[in-house]
């Protein structure tokens, strides 16, 4: 991360702090002539890559408490830039800040339009800044930090005086939002004189109060004099609890040890290096630099977020390639392991192997053979399965008589046109086959139907049988279209109707 530096601006010079660490170290102060902006340039030029935080602490400056109807996206950011066109004209040093929504009514955006109105005092270390191109963060005025020097249970109506090189600041919160803040300048500084001016600005804000009907009359202000331990008794001589005051002195050193700020402080006046912690520390959102003002500090940001991006893209590889790392070796290891074990099965093998007697053949010539004798063991059965299967069909059957059977092994079978093809498990050879020649009773000569019938249960009982499987080549009837049925024999000698089919028995 690059340092930090804020430029407490105020109505006699520029001052520079370098933050961080929780402590705020003073590193020049620059007076508006030519021989302070030189020098300043100079400044800027030997920190360049530091990110500048700019706090004003000026009395040319404007406050307008308004209400808005409630709006977003670009209707809404008209509605500001007419509002801030219309009661700062001339200046670009505008903002407007958010202070919620109103309770009744319609609800309206209530806002607090702010301003630098003197924006010719600005120029000149905002021109040094843009020629140095220089990481410029923001323009803050000094009652924008305030807030942060709250108590918890802050009252209604609070007025915060402060003390710095500048003068006496009274800046007034309502209900814990700022309301408005103007700056007095002090002649000596002395703490009689801050002391007696502080008593006198707070009798004169009560006043303005009242008039402005924002406090009840009668009811007392609370308000809060921050001051160093050694001013803190001149103070409270001079300001004393009365029917329109009450005052409360805080502990400036105490305030800068809760607010996490290290470096010693001498006086009231040094309470602006309090006031340039809070601003690095947690700068406000709302802020008055144009963004042309801005254009290097956005660079960064997006060099940064590109940085930060690639940073979590490297780790989020390392990571991976850390995980692929330890994958790898895991199954090197696994690889390994699958190695010894396969070397001790050949080793026990090889010795498996060793111990049989020795054959006086090779071993391929040995697989060779085996495979033959295989082969020859499956041709063993023979046509017995396929006889018995058919023997049984038959007695089922008794009605039909064998006239032939032809019968061989065979490695493939023959399709047959129009039959359907071999279930899958009887699609490899080899096989017991037989072309069977059979007949019909006399009995049903004339009556195809039945012929077909008869020939289909039989042929269905020959496929109960596992592994077998019959398909008929000759039908008892020629059913093609085309030819003529006969009644009978025409020399008027009848004849027993006869069919063939082939029976397969995968072996």
């Amino acid at each position: 991360m690059p340092q930090r530096r804020v430029l407490f601006l105020d109505a006699v010079c520029l001052s520079a702090y370098r933050v961080g660490g929780g402590r705020v170290d003073a590193e020049g102060r620059f007076a508006p002539d030519e021989a302070g902006l030189a020098a300043f340039a100079g400044y800027l030029r030997q920190h360049a890559g530091s990110l500048f935080f700019m706090l004003a602490d000026v009395a040319e400056e404007g406050f307008q408490l308004e209400d808005i109807p409630h709006s977003s996206g670009k209707d809404r950011q008209a509605i500001l830039e007419r509002k801030l066109t219309q009661y700062f004209y001339g200046t670009p040093l505008a903002l407007a800040q958010s202070q919620g929504r109103l309770k009744t009514g319609r609800r309206d955006e209530r806002l607090l339009l702010m301003a630098l109105t003197r924006p010719a005092f600005f120029e000149p270390w905002l021109a040094a800044l843009r020629a140095a191109q220089s990481c410029l963060a923001g323009l803050w005025s000094l009652p924008q930090v305030l807030g942060a020097l709250l108590p918890a249970d802050v009252p209604a109506q609070l007025l915060l005086i402060t003390q710095s090189s500048g003068g006496l600041r009274q800046t007034h919160f309502q209900n814990g939002k700022l309301r408005f803040s103007r700056l007095s300048p002090l002649a000596t500084a002395t703490a009689d004189e801050a002391a007696k001016a502080a008593a006198l600005e707070a009798i004169k804000m009560h006043q303005y109060l009242v008039g402005q009907r924002l406090l009840e009359r009668g009811k007392p202000l609370a308000t809060r004099l921050l001051v160093h331990p050694a001013q803190a008794a001149a103070m409270r001589e001079r300001c004393r609890d009365d029917a329109e005051l009450r005052y409360e002195c805080v502990d400036l050193l105490q305030a800068a040890r809760q607010a996490g700020l290290h470096s010693p402080l001498e006086d009231t006046r040094a309470a602006e290096a309090l006031f340039c912690h809070l601003l690095a520390k947690k700068p406000p959102v709302e802020q008055f630099a144009p963004p042309a003002e801005r254009q290097y500090y956005r660079l960064w940001q997006t060099r940064y977020a590109l940085k930060g991006a690639s940073a979590v893209i490297l780790a989020a590889s390392l990571l991976l390639a850390g995980n692929l790392g330890l994958e790898i070796y895991q199954r090197q290891q696994e690889i390994a392991r699958l190695n010894e074990e396969s070397q001790r099965d050949r080793a026990g093998y090889n010795a498996v192997m060793e111990a049989l007697p020795k054959v006086p053949i090779s071993t391929d010539d040995l697989r060779a053979l085996v495979e033959r004798y295989e082969a020859v063991a499956k041709r063993a059965e023979g046509p017995a399965p396929l006889l018995i299967q058919l023997s049984r069909s038959l007695d089922a059957y008794p009605q039909i008589e064998l006239e032939q059977i032809e019968w061989r092994i065979v490695e493939e079978v023959q399709p047959v046109p129009a039959a359907p093809p071999l279930p899958p498990e009887l699609a490899r050879g080899p096989y017991a086959q037989a072309i069977v020649t059979a007949r019909l009773p006399l009995a049903l000569v004339g009556d195809h139907r039945r012929q077909l019938v008869l020939v289909a249960e039989f042929v269905k009982h020959l496929n109960g049988a596992p592994s077998s499987h019959a398909i008929v080549l000759a039908p008892p009837v020629d059913t093609q279209s085309g030819k003529t049925l006969k009644s009978g024999d025409v020399k008027g000698t009848p004849e027993a109707p006869k069919f063939s089919f082939r029976l397969l028995h995968k072996l």
